[in-house]
């Protein structure tokens, strides 16, 4: 018999990674409400909770896909054990360093887990175990390691954001893999391969450009990339009556990224940048983890030796119905504060959108664990 999926397996990485998500979303609460004139009892800097989030539990998310999750689709194989020690042990490194203020302990950390990757991505480069060959995904995710690695030690070289230069590593891996996955919910194989490459070059375009200060331009590229997102991707002609929900948020996904691109194309002061920002981290890349990861790890049991099937109540996801709409009203009411200036919508914002996200990985992980119970 071969090898099958094991979920005890991804807890390693998950672990700090989970951790960076507390403390960097408790953070990222007590910034917004900083701004309402409301205390609150965890206090971090702006530079603490980008290391947190991006380089922390964004990390360790796209390391668990890369490193189990994909790994096992393409090659029959989770990655060793070694390679899952040693990535999990940066992690706990970057961690240890952002919540000490050792920031070149982070930046270090965070430049060798890019390292590891890149360097068992080489397994996404080999015919897999069913004999496909590489598709434009796979090298879409290689390019996604050098485009992250390269703008960000740029950035610490040429003083541009290092905010944004590693906010281009979540962003486009996703993008990447979804560039995969997005065939799970509309059951065809994107068809244009090369509109999506187009779509991926706009967008580590747009990253380059906004690091170093080019912003109007950067919004363009963005809300470009995001229509060539769409016509790539098949969400606007093909439509599954039965992963309708799924559509929902995809679609949200893109209306979220198109509407970072264009906050940045008007030229937006600091708030409303932020609200790009956010769109991009939360509303892109949760709506698309939310539309995708719920189908996808269906597909995962039918490698075990028994399938998880979790009956929706009365025919409607219930739980992902209320983490949908607690991430999208609570990025509404960042957007709402921006524009307002109203107290009560900094400090609801921060809290739904964190319910929405944990309330998640609760569920996938429960599930994933029921698959190795």
């Amino acid at each position: 018999m071969g090898e099958v999926f094991t979920p005890r397996r991804v807890i390693p990485v998950m672990a700090p990674g989970l951790i960076s998500l507390v403390l960097g979303g408790l953070g990222g609460i007590g910034i917004m409400w900083s701004w309402a004139g409301t205390s609150f009892p965890i206090k971090l800097e702006v530079t603490q909770h980008f290391y947190l989030m991006i380089a922390g539990f964004f990390a360790a998310l796209i390391g668990n896909e890369l490193l189990n999750v994909l790994s096992m689709e393409w090659s029959g194989r989770q990655a060793g054990g070694i390679t899952l020690a040693l990535y999990a042990a940066l992690l706990w490194a970057l961690l240890a360093g952002t919540v000490a203020g050792a920031a070149w302990l982070s930046s270090a950390a965070y430049l060798a887990m890019l390292l590891v990757l890149i360097t068992y991505s080489r397994t996404y480069l080999k015919p897999s175990k069913m004999g496909f060959r590489p598709s434009a995904y796979n090298y879409l995710i290689v390019a996604s390691l050098a485009a992250s690695i390269a703008l960000y030690i740029t950035a610490w070289i040429g003083g541009g954001d290092l905010g944004v230069a590693m906010l281009i590593f979540p962003v486009s891996m996703i993008y990447a893999v979804m560039a995969r996955d997005i065939a799970l919910v509309t059951g065809r194989r994107p068809a244009r391969e090369r509109l999506g490459v187009l779509a991926f070059l706009l967008l580590v375009a747009s990253f380059a450009m906004w690091t170093f200060g080019i912003v109007e331009a950067a919004g363009a590229l963005l809300a470009a990339s995001g229509t060539a997102s769409i016509l790539f991707s098949g969400v606007a002609q093909y439509a599954r009556t039965e992963k309708l929900f799924s559509y929902v948020k995809i679609w949200s996904a893109y209306l979220w990224l198109m509407a970072a691109g264009l906050i940045l194309f008007l030229g937006a002061p600091t708030l409303w940048r932020d609200v790009a920002t956010h769109a991009l981290a939360l509303g892109f890349i949760f709506n698309i983890v939310f539309g995708v990861d719920v189908i996808l790890i269906d597909m995962i049991a039918t490698q075990m030796q028994k399938r998880i099937v979790v009956k929706p109540r009365r025919g409607v996801p219930i739980l992902e119905v209320v983490t949908f709409l607690l991430l999208n009203v609570g990025m509404l009411a960042r957007a709402g504060y921006a524009y307002a200036y109203t107290p009560s919508l900094a400090v609801v914002s921060g809290p739904l959108v964190g319910i929405a996200i944990v309330a998640f990985l609760l569920y996938t992980q429960r599930r994933l664990m029921q698959l190795s119970a």
